[in-house]
C-alpha cells in the first residue's frame, strides 16, 4: 500500500492511542483506547520499528525538540516514521518514502558492506575472501554488484563512494 496521506497516531502520556486517521485506521485498524507500542507494531511485515513500553512518556520528557525520526520498512516498502511531542499527547506520522533518495543502509546488503569494509583495510580479493570464509568467486560478485548499485569504475572509486555516502568511517 502506498500512503499518499500518511497514516497518523495520537497518543496521550500514558502511551494510550486517543486519536487515529483514516490511513492509520486502515492499516492498523481502529485502535483506540489501545497501548500506541502494541498499535503501531501491528502493521503487517513491518521491520525496524523502535516502538517499545514506555516510548511516549521517554519523548514527552525530552521534550518539544526531540522529535523520534525513524526509517522502517512496510512490507518492504521504506516508510518515515516520526513522533513529535506536543503539549502531553505524542503525534505520530508514517509516510511513504518511496520519492525519497534511499538510505545508504538500503542500498548495500550486510555482506557487500563487509566485503566494502575489507577492500578498504588494503585485503585482496583472496584474503577477504579467507577472511569471510567465502569463495574469491563470491566476493568479485559482491564488488561487482556494489560497483554497479554505486556507479563506480573501480575498486578504487567504490572504496571512495564507501567513504563519502557513510558505508565506511
Amino acid at each position: 500500500m502506498t500512503l499518499e496521506t500518511p497514516a497518523v497516531v495520537i497518543a496521550s502520556d500514558d502511551g494510550t492511542v486517543v486519536a487515529q486517521n483514516a490511513p492509520a485506521r486502515e492499516m492498523m485498524g481502529a485502535r483506540t483506547g489501545s497501548p500506541c507500542w502494541d498499535v503501531v507494531p501491528s502493521l503487517k511485515e513491518a521491520e525496524g520499528l523502535p516502538c517499545r513500553q514506555g516510548c511516549v512518556r521517554e519523548l514527552l520528557r525530552s521534550g518539544l525538540e526531540q522529535s523520534l525520526q525513524a526509517r522502517v520498512l512496510v512490507k518492504g516498502r521504506r516508510h518515515g516514521l516520526t513522533c513529535v511531542p506536543l503539549g502531553d499527547s505524542v503525534v505520530c506520522m508514517l509516510s511513504c518514502a518511496a520519492a525519497e533518495a534511499p538510505e545508504s543502509w538500503e542500498l548495500l546488503t550486510r555482506r557487500e558492506r563487509n566485503v566494502l569494509q575489507l577492500l578498504a583495510d588494503g585485503e585482496t580479493t583472496g584474503s577477504a575472501a579467507m577472511k569471510l570464509g567465502i569463495s574469491a568467486s563470491t566476493v568479485r560478485t559482491h564488488v561487482e554488484h556494489m560497483r554497479l548499485k554505486l556507479g563506480a569504475k573501480t575498486r578504487a572509486e567504490l572504496v571512495s563512494l564507501g567513504y563519502r555516502f557513510g558505508f565506511l568511517t
